[in-house]
């Protein structure tokens, strides 16, 4: 990627609200500064999720075959060597590790290196795909949304939002030094409604007309438009961060998807997330993460490592 991607402010709470995460830092420049940081902190999926125009691009070039309607998000990854505030300025280099056949598609892995121009290292991201082959209605690509941000949904189209109250706290030495093995994290529910999607798609710049098209979704072998894997993963985060003092604690990030998250026209799909500490060591804490969607678990695996000792 030539060019960098400047982070401003306001596509941080615009991006917090469209994956439903209200940790203060995200919010309130005085919250981030008390945890020592110089501005609002992102979401930790903020930075992959605005590199999705980039992804895109890159696919239609390496990827010919492929409709973005044919492309299954089945893993993610993400290794966060420090949180991303406001005011860095991201480079992109995409690569495709690999490509393997199998029937009917492709298996393709692609690795994302992000880094702020000045500073270096950002994140590690790691995606699989499967590529699905055939040959959807001619008219799907056409379908495509505008390479442009969506308006935000009126509050009739997107579900409500249930604003949470946070206190502010200084920061700890250790994040998760109060998170032990074992401990088990209560179940928090969340509503997406096709507005949601439509915001999301328009926050992130993934224009997957499977995301708010029902012929689109239909072609795909959906019975209905879907959320997206990443939404679903950016708001596993906030229900996490919920229960962090400091949201840039968590240093990965990895989510198997296994279901997809089915959103009618009639009423808002609904996700519960739980979670439990798995393993706690002296620098970190890994924790499980759950969550179903009308009974139905929509990963296969995914977990979190929260770091202990953060730094200065």
């Amino acid at each position: 990627m030539g060019d960098h991607y400047e982070v401003g402010r306001e596509k941080i709470r615009e991006f917090a609200r469209a994956v439903q995460d209200f940790h203060p830092a995200h919010w309130d420049d005085a919250a981030a500064r008390e945890l020592g940081y110089p501005g609002l902190v992102a979401p930790v999926t903020f930075a992959s999720a605005t590199g999705g125009v980039l992804q895109r691009d890159m696919f239609r070039a390496a990827l010919p075959d492929y409709a973005p309607s044919r492309l299954l998000h089945v893993e993610q990854e993400l290794r966060c060597h420090r949180p991303v505030v406001a005011g860095d300025r991201l480079l992109y280099d995409v690569t495709v590790d690999s490509r393997r056949e199998l029937a009917g598609g492709d298996i393709i892995v692609v690795s994302t290196a992000i880094s702020d121009v000045d500073t270096g290292p950002v994140q590690s991201v790691h995606t699989t795909l499967i590529g699905r082959r055939g040959d959807p209605a001619r008219d799907i690509e056409t379908l495509s949304m505008p390479e442009r941000p969506i308006p935000l949904p009126t509050e009739s189209d997107a579900a409500p939002v249930p604003r949470r109250r946070y206190t502010p706290r200084r920061p700890r030495p250790a994040a998760a030094g109060d998170i032990s093995a074992g401990r088990r994290f209560p179940a928090r529910s969340y509503r997406l409604a096709r507005g949601d999607l439509v915001n999301y798609a328009g926050v992130s710049g993934d224009n997957n007309p499977i995301h708010w098209n029902d012929a689109a979704a239909l072609a795909a072998g959906m019975s209905s438009v879907v959320a997206h894997g990443m939404l679903t993963m950016g708001m596993a985060a906030g229900y996490l961060s919920e229960f962090l003092s400091d949201p840039g604690a968590v240093t990965t990030l990895a989510v198997h998807f296994a279901n997809p998250v089915l959103v009618d026209t009639q009423r808002p799909a609904e996700i519960t997330f739980t979670g439990a500490a798995i393993q706690a060591a002296p620098e970190s804490t890994t924790i499980a993460l759950t969550a179903h969607s009308t009974g139905v678990p929509i990963y296969g695996n995914a977990t979190a490592t929260i770091n202990r000792e953060l730094p200065e």
